[in-house]
């Protein structure tokens, strides 16, 4: 189970969560309940046919169930043969299963099927029982009846007890659930000498020959894609602001009316360190996480570089980033952190700070206070806002007035002119970044973008903020950037390259000379270059060092603290001589409290195995007959 883990952690987990998937589909809403009877047949496995009503209702529900959970799934993505094929192979699936349960004599009794559908909690009142009538209005939801609904759940329990059969003897043992822990929990420490480009870059030269020569043969980095240039005309509140007139009298009369919330809003400007840790973890990873914080607190405190602390120790998103949350005000963050945050001064680091995301460092970097706006101040802002209110309660006349032109065939220009309004040309944009900025759906940056030359699309378009009318100005063929304009990256790309092929050189002579004859004068010579990492643990991501998943499973393979054979390059360019500093096993408390959880994971991961390879095993054993491999395209 261990060396499975090791070598196929990835693929085992996604198999595990597509099974989950195609199970959920088809117990939220079963998918054999039609009489197929003379349908015609996707496909046949061992005799027993599946029908093309059979197939279609299962891909219907599944990508309606996927589109729901997922409402910016792009189309296509149901419609491809990966989704398509997913959704046979789930029904195959079922069959072999079915056929299996005949041939053992398993079959979910009416008792079983009745307890089973009383224990869903969508069919239950509040007070926790069954509910006839909100039953038969979820079956209604989905478009089932309740005998077509039973026989699939009693499929859906036959199916069951037959994996529940073969993976009985996949029991786990405490100590195979104990090796996994302790391979999962098993930190590991390390010396390293870093070279890094930077240390080489005054050294480097880049020659006009090298430019060009890196340009010619990389002229696809340089590639300026197809673009479109758009006319529009807009109808959102705010561009149609600009041609509403607001007087003076109605900027104070709302001033007057709303002075009390026209004010600039109290900032700050903050970092965070932060430790992960849950209500639900056990009492030892509550400890280690506040001992943790508490640690990195009291070295904040101390004057430690705080972004540095935060890029070596937390655990938050911004941590490549020393932490750095940029400027936010009050009801940006949860309740604990803004008012620890806010109650610092510039400069200042807060004490430990508990949120429901763990425990938190806060450092406020500056600070803006709360002004009162004069009507002066105001008065743009005020203006925007009337003129915004008197836009959008126009807008939609103006749409329609539009709309009514252009179908009549009258030019964008003309309408706008109508109208007192005006036009705008776009920039030249590539074709796939017309969804993004405007926020049109993808069907219709596609319509758009196929557009010929001088064509309007025939309908108003929907936008952030409202709607627009557009046609197509200008298709621009894909083009190289000139030369000039990419020199300086080139450059930049050049002495990188150079740096790191000189950091390589520097990392492999100081390794030959740690691991050579003279080992030991070497470790004297470069003593005060050594540092050592904080703990980290198999995935990969070495606190001052980054991401490199090749060193870190040497570490963890290393059977002494000997330097590692090779010399590591890091994500940045820089190349790392490395050995082990120490091995810190799983804590035995930890285990104490989480063993029953472990045993549980691995049971699971065992039971799942051992179905996948019963599956498996049908599969191949199987007669399986595609008759209609075109529906799968």
């Amino acid at each position: 189970m261990l060396e499975i883990m090791r070598n196929n952690a990835s693929g085992w987990i996604v198999k595990i969560l597509f099974a989950v998937i195609i199970f959920i589909f088809v117990f939220a809403f079963g998918m054999s309940g039609l009489n197929n009877s003379g349908d015609p047949t996707v496909a046949t496995v061992n005799g027993q046919v599946i029908s093309r009503a059979e197939y279609q209702q299962m891909y219907e529900r599944a990508a309606e169930n996927l589109r729901r959970s997922n409402p910016d799934l792009p189309p296509a993505q149901t419609r491809s043969p990966e989704f398509k094929q997913l959704v046979l192979g789930q029904l195959i699936s079922e069959k072999l299963l079915l056929d299996q349960a005949q041939k053992l004599g398993i079959r979910a009794s009416d008792q079983e099927v009745a307890q089973g559908i009383a224990s869903v909690a969508a069919f239950k009142d509040d007070n926790g029982n069954f509910d006839k009538q909100r039953y038969l209005a979820a079956l209604q939801g989905i478009r089932m009846t309740p005998a077509e609904f039973e026989a699939n759940y009693r499929q859906d329990l036959t199916m069951q007890r037959v994996k529940d059969a073969v993976g009985a003897s996949a029991d786990v043992s405490e100590a195979q659930a104990r090796q996994i822990f302790d391979w999962i929990g098993e930190q590991v420490s390390l010396d390293y000498i870093e070279v890094l480009p930077v240390d080489f870059r005054k050294d480097v030269k880049v020659d006009e020959a090298e430019i060009e020569a890196y340009y010619k043969a990389n002229q696809d980095r340089f590639q300026i894609p197809a673009q479109v240039t758009l006319r529009t005309l807009s109808f959102t509140p705010a561009y149609l602001a600009k041609f509403q007139a607001v007087t003076d009298d109605e900027i104070a009369e709302y001033y007057a009316a709303n002075k009390d919330a026209l004010q600039e809003p109290e900032q700050i400007h903050a970092r965070h360190i932060l430790v992960t840790v849950k209500d639900s973890d056990s009492e030892a990873a509550q400890k280690k996480a506040k001992e943790r914080i508490d640690k990195i607190y009291k070295e904040a405190r101390a004057g430690a570089n705080f972004a540095k602390l935060a890029e070596e120790n937390s655990d938050g998103p911004s941590a490549p980033n020393g932490g750095d949350l940029g400027w936010f005000g009050r009801g940006a963050m949860v309740p604990d952190f803004e008012k620890a945050a806010f109650a610092l001064d510039k400069g200042e680091v807060s004490e430990p700070v508990k949120t429901r995301f763990g425990w938190h460092v806060i450092k406020v970097e500056d600070k803006k206070e709360g002004t009162a706006k004069t009507l002066e101040e105001a008065r743009d802002e005020i203006k925007n806002r009337l003129a915004e209110e008197k836009a959008s309660d126009k807008a939609n006349d103006l749409l329609d007035q539009a709309t009514d032109r252009l179908v009549s065939g009258m030019a964008l220009t003309d309408i706008a002119s109508e109208l007192s309004l005006e036009t705008e040309t776009t920039d030249p944009m590539p074709a796939q970044y017309l969804a993004q900025t405007f926020g049109m759906s993808a069907d219709t940056a596609k319509a758009v973008s196929d557009l010929a030359p001088g064509t309007a699309y025939k309908s108003p378009v929907a936008i952030n903020g409202g709607y627009m009318l557009v046609e197509k100005v200008e298709d621009i063929a894909p083009s190289i950037m000139a030369l000039k304009l990419v020199r300086q990256t080139i450059v930049n790309t050049l002495k990188d390259q150079k740096g790191a092929e000189l950091a390589q050189t520097e990392a492999d002579k100081i390794h030959a000379a740690l691991t050579g004859p003279d080992a030991e004068a070497a470790a004297k010579k470069y003593a005060a270059r050594i540092k050592t990492t904080k703990p980290f643990n198999r995935q990969g991501n070495i606190p001052g060092l980054g991401q490199s998943q090749p060193l870190a499973k040497a570490a963890f393979d290393a059977e002494d603290k000997d330097w590692l054979k090779l010399v590591y390059t890091m994500p940045g360019g820089g190349a790392v001589v490395a050995r082990l500093n120490e091995r810190i096993p799983a804590s035995d408390a930890d285990w104490k409290d989480q063993k029953q959880f472990w045993l549980d994971q691995a049971g699971q991961n065992y039971r799942r195995e051992a179905v996948a390879a019963f599956m498996d095993d049908l599969s191949k054993n199987a007669q399986v007959e595609i008759a209609r491999p075109d529906i799968l395209k």
